[in-house]
């Protein structure tokens, strides 16, 4: 009986004189993603892609499509066609950010709207985060959606934070919030990927639910085409009206 309490005592002992786990950095954390979402070489080997999908406004139910092409290094262009509106197009071709209405009516995106647009068309952001932000911070952690999540800041040299939520298993991007220039002020917009699935090696969301001041907005993703063959001047502004 003596022996035994001694051994207990020595375990127990030894468990609290153990030194506590160094905590992850910001960095460590991005890189883990990086790695569980397919790994640098296989989406360094995406250069192209093509998406399209359905938009849902669960609070008027409405409807629409979306179509995105991106292109590296940094040219992207998305389209959307709302139920009862009409044709908008938002592009930006390397250089020139724009946008154009259901009206054809263009206007040329400057200052803070430019450098959300230029930011946003990165391609593989996710991959190249250290070329985008100037600082990242570890925050602690959060839940979301019931999964213990890792809070990563993220500062761009415009001195805008983009908050990101890593899951603490899996390592996947949970949640992104940060502030858009939009022509009503700054803008916080928070995004919540979910239903990843393979797609050439890469773990990517199909569902993606976008929370604004102004409503909800609910993204699936029907149709994913990686490396296809894209002309720049599909990324060119319009004439416009």
């Amino acid at each position: 009986m003596v022996m035994r309490s001694l051994l207990l005592f020595c375990l127990v002992a030894a468990a609290f004189g153990q030194p506590p786990k160094a905590a992850l950095t910001a960095e460590q954390v991005i890189e883990k993603s990086i790695a569980a979402t397919g790994g640098r070489q296989a989406m360094q080997k995406i250069t192209s892609s093509y998406a399209k999908g359905i938009m849902d406004f669960p609070a008027s139910d409405a409807h629409g499509v979306i179509e995105k092409y991106a292109k590296a290094p940094d040219k992207q262009l998305t389209i959307t066609n709302l139920e009862g509106v009409g044709e908008s197009r938002q592009g930006f071709d390397g250089q020139v950010a724009w946008s154009q209405d259901p009206a054809g009516a263009v206007t040329v995106l400057t200052g803070a709207a430019l450098a959300d647009v230029k930011r946003g068309a990165a391609f593989n952001s996710g991959l190249n985060w250290r070329d985008l932000y100037s600082k990242a911070e570890l925050a602690g952690k959060e839940s979301v959606g019931g999964s213990d999540s890792y809070v990563v800041k993220l500062t761009a040299a415009s001195g805008k934070v983009t908050t990101r939520y890593y899951g603490a298993l899996t390592f996947l991007l949970l949640r992104e919030t940060a502030v858009y220039d939009t022509p009503q002020g700054d803008m916080v917009i928070s995004a919540t990927f979910s239903d990843y699935r393979d797609v050439d090696g890469i773990k990517t969301p199909f569902r993606i639910r976008q929370v604004m001041p102004v409503g909800e907005i609910i993204f699936t993703t029907t149709e994913l085409k990686n490396n296809v063959a894209i002309d720049d001047a599909k990324f060119a502004r319009p004439a416009g009206k």
